[in-house]
């Protein structure tokens, strides 16, 4: 009986430490090129393999993501862009970028560009739903904006002249656009217009190992290239 137990015991600790080394995390995919490549991912999940976790990755859009955090049912978030309006009450951010984003400003190719970027307001920008960082440009304008649901509706509404611009890095512009598609809108300004940055952000109750993960994340991503985005 004895000797039950103890198996039985060892069998609990196992499963516990298993569980215990399982993490789910979120990935929100904060920009519009979904599909392609990230390496900052790679990096998290290399990250935490030195440290014995191993992690669960679960698309999801980020309202779904922070109910599940409250309810301590995700254990952590990778891939918010860190921006003014983001609210993390109950998560630890891991202070290691992962992935950068230089915005610039697209407009159609026969129009003028703005004279400014403090002009910016006096113009409607069109977003995507569901990717928080459009919420910079709404609140940008004084004369409304546009949301569509899906990028190549975004250069359409330029096209047609129901938006005056939209944001978005040249690597997605890139990726997303056939070169036709391209071959209509330009970007303005000698320089991107905001560059936004990319963090992994830990549930609360792990904040036991944050700080060792941090130091992992660091190791990682300091001897990969440098992959921000132009």
């Amino acid at each position: 009986m004895k000797n039950l137990v103890a198996c039985l015991s060892l069998s609990l600790l196992s499963t516990s430490v298993i569980a215990a080394a399982l993490m789910k995390v979120a990935v929100l995919d904060f920009d519009l090129d979904e599909g392609e490549d990230e390496p900052g991912l790679d990096y998290l999940v290399e990250a935490a393999r030195q440290i014995d976790i191993e992690l669960e990755l679960i698309p999801l859009p980020e309202a779904r993501a922070s109910r599940l955090l409250e309810l301590n049912l995700l254990d952590g978030e990778a891939f918010p862009y860190d921006f003014p309006s983001r609210k993390s009450d109950n998560m630890l951010k891991i202070d290691v970028p992962i992935e950068s984003s230089k915005l610039w400003i697209w407009v159609p190719q026969d129009q003028n560009c703005v004279a400014h970027p403090d002009q910016l307001s006096n113009f409607k920008p069109v977003g995507l739903n569901g990717i928080p960082y459009f919420n910079i440009f709404y609140q940008l304008s004084e004369v409304g904006f546009e949301k569509v649901s899906s990028p190549k509706l975004m250069v359409e509404m330029l096209r047609r002249g129901r938006a005056d611009y939209f944001a978005a890095s040249k690597r997605s512009v890139e990726f997303i656009y056939s070169a036709q598609e391209r071959q209509q809108i330009k970007p303005c300004f000698d320089q991107h217009f905001i560059e936004i940055t990319s963090y992994f952000y830990l549930n609360k109750k792990h904040q036991a190992i944050a700080e060792l993960l941090e130091q992992e994340l660091l190791e990682v991503v300091n001897s990969h290239p440098d992959d921000d985005d132009d």
